[in-house]
C-alpha cells in the first residue's frame, strides 16, 4: 500500500514539474454527492464466503477546487482537493403480533441505520478535452483518487407505532409511539469498525460554456475499509456538480 501512495505522488510530482511553466486553470467544484456501500458479512455455514447486504443510497455534499493543467493535443492533468460525505441508510419495517389469534393487536417497528462519512480528497485525474464550438468544451477524465475521514457518525432509531391498535382495537391500552434512538462514532478506538483511509478510481464527464461547466462522475473505492475481519466493506458514489473556472 506505501508502494502504491508514493507512485500516486511521484506522478502528481512529476506532471507538476512538467507543466511548471504553464499557466494552470483553478476551477471550484460545489454538488450533490450521491453514496453507498457495498457491504458483506462472512458466512458461517460456507468457507470464507460473504454474503451481501442491501443499502440505499444517502445523499450528501461535494465541494472543493482543482488545478489543470495542459499538457498537449488536448490532454490535462487535474489533481485536486474536495470535502465530501460518504455512507449509506438502511431501513427495516416489520410486523410484530402476539401469539392469541384475533385478540391481539399488530405493532409496526420500523428500524434505520445511517451512516455519515465526512472525507477529504484528493482525486488525481488525467483527461481529454474536445471543443464543441468556440465557447463550449466536452471533457473526459480518469484516475485514482485518494481519501481519508475525519470524522464518522452512526445513528441507529427504532421507531414502535401502535397506531393500528387505535383503529381496530380502541378499547386497547396502548402507547402513541415508542421511539429509541443510538448514536456511535465507527472511527473511534472504542469499537471501531472502519478504517479512515481509503483509495479507487473515479471518472468524470464535464459540459462547460465559458467559464461555468457542469459535471457528473462516479467512483468505487478499491480497499476493504472493515476494520475487523468479519466482512467487507467498500466505497462508492455517484455526484454531480456545478464549476467556475478561473
Amino acid at each position: 500500500m506505501k508502494k502504491v501512495i508514493l507512485s500516486l505522488f511521484t506522478l502528481l510530482a512529476a506532471a507538476t514539474l512538467a507543466t511548471a511553466q504553464m499557466r494552470p486553470s483553478v476551477k471550484v467544484e460545489a454538488g450533490l454527492n450521491l453514496s453507498q456501500q457495498w457491504l458483506s458479512l462472512a458466512s458461517r455455514e460456507s468457507k470464507g464466503d460473504v454474503l451481501p447486504i442491501n443499502v440505499d443510497w444517502l445523499a450528501g455534499y461535494r465541494i472543493g477546487l482543482g488545478v489543470e493543467l495542459d499538457l498537449q493535443k488536448g490532454f490535462y492533468f487535474n489533481p485536486g482537493l474536495y470535502f465530501l460525505s460518504r455512507g449509506f441508510r438502511r431501513v427495516d419495517i416489520s410486523e410484530m403480533r402476539g401469539n392469541r389469534r384475533d385478540e391481539t393487536p399488530v405493532i409496526t417497528s420500523k428500524t434505520s441505520n445511517t451512516l455519515w462519512l465526512h472525507n477529504i480528497e484528493m482525486p488525481l485525474h488525467l483527461g481529454y478535452r474536445v471543443p464543441i464550438s468556440s465557447e463550449m468544451t466536452l471533457s473526459l477524465q480518469a484516475g485514482p483518487w485518494l481519501s481519508y475521514g475525519f470524522s464518522a457518525k452512526r445513528i441507529a432509531r427504532t421507531d414502535i407505532s401502535n397506531d393500528r391498535i387505535r383503529d381496530d382495537y380502541p378499547s386497547y391500552d396502548y402507547n402513541d409511539t415508542n421511539a429509541r434512538e443510538t448514536t456511535s462514532d465507527p472511527y473511534k478506538a472504542v469499537g471501531k469498525e472502519l478504517k479512515p483511509f481509503d483509495l479507487g478510481l473515479g471518472v468524470q464527464g464535464a459540459l462547460e460554456y465559458r467559464q461555468v461547466g457542469i459535471n457528473l462522475g462516479f467512483e468505487r473505492g478499491l480497499l476493504n475499509t472493515c476494520f475487523r475481519e468479519v466482512g467487507e466493506v467498500y466505497n462508492m458514489n455517484l455526484y454531480v456538480g456545478l464549476g467556475y473556472r478561473f
